[in-house]
């Protein structure tokens, strides 16, 4: 059995799917801490599994990140997160959990030092970090999806230069984006203007798709990843935002782990990035065109370290 194990929150990679690009390897879908600490725990003592890929949402990480510590017998593990970008995680987590895409702060540096009323932020309910940081961070006004009402998005309109709707839902456990298309759809609805979502989901996007009737264009921005393969390799992985692609790329090369971390294709808080690195990474972030994906969708992408 390979030394590599693969954890996931939600079903997004099916267990065929897991099979077929991942190969023999022991993986869990869970969206329970415990029990992925648990399972966790049971690889390393019962099979010496030390490769961990995390392809979780950030309150999860952040719950496995506390236990990962108290844990002296997993130091000799490496840990990869390859969906969690909330910033504060990055800032507590682990020596040995590593990153392997850009934070959330990285995508939305563009739109922090807007003008009110320019852009408004739209944030699912949900209370995981993620959104919690982009609703405090996000440009003004900002509105969890539970208090978005026509009236308030006509206050938008009225009351400044409306270009743009930054938003960021969830479709589990309740559908998040039908909440918005009854508000946005709505006859009384005032506003026409540009949409952009951020980590949409292949299953989101025939929700999203309903919006392009009335609005000008609806687009997607997501966290670059360090490493991926050409999406046309797994045209059953969701290829909006590439998290899953990445996830596979790390199971397939394990082995690599060591020189990832040391080229800085992996990172945490901890890697000393080399000033000519960060140079590069950035002139590479500022020269990133959107590319065009499925149904007229657009993915951004920037990163805080490049592959190499």
């Amino acid at each position: 059995m390979k030394n590599i194990a693969y954890i996931q929150n939600f079903n997004t990679i099916t267990d065929e799917q897991i099979v077929k690009y991942m190969g023999d390897i022991k993986f869990l879908t869970s969206d329970d801490s415990q029990r992925i600490y648990k399972f966790i725990v049971c690889c390393n003592k019962c099979h010496g599994i030390t490769n961990f890929c995390l392809n979780i949402v950030s309150s999860s990480l952040e719950k496995l990140n506390t236990l990962i510590k108290n844990n002296r017998s997993l130091d000799n593990c490496i840990f990869v997160a390859t969906y969690s970008s909330a910033d504060y995680l990055r800032d507590i987590t682990a020596e040995n959990i590593y990153f392997s895409l850009s934070a959330l702060s990285v995508i939305i540096e563009d739109y922090v030092n807007i003008d009110s009323y320019n852009v408004m932020t739209i944030v699912s309910d949900d209370p995981n970090l993620y959104y919690e940081q982009l609703y405090l961070e996000g440009p003004k006004p900002a509105y969890r999806i539970s208090e978005l009402t026509v009236e308030k998005v006509n206050e938008f309109v009225d009351n400044g230069n409306p270009l743009n709707l930054l938003i960021a839902l969830t479709s589990s456990p309740v559908n998040e984006y039908e909440m918005l298309n009854k508000i946005l759809l709505d006859p009384a609805c005032k506003y026409t203007n540009f949409a952009t979502f951020l980590e949409l989901l292949q299953f989101d996007i025939q929700f999203v798709d309903k919006l392009r009737d009335k609005l000008v264009s609806v687009t997607n921005i997501a966290s670059n990843v360090s490493i991926n393969a050409l999406t046309d390799l797994y045209p059953d992985i969701n290829s909006i935002t590439l998290y899953d692609n990445c996830s596979i790329q790390l199971v397939k090369n394990y082995n690599r782990w060591p020189n990832y971390i040391e080229k800085f294709i992996l990172f945490n808080q901890f890697s000393e990035i080399p000033e000519t690195v960060k140079e590069k990474t950035i002139t590479q972030t500022k020269g990133v065109k959107k590319v065009r994906r499925k149904k007229q969708l657009l993915t951004s992408t920037v990163s805080l370290a490049s592959a190499i």
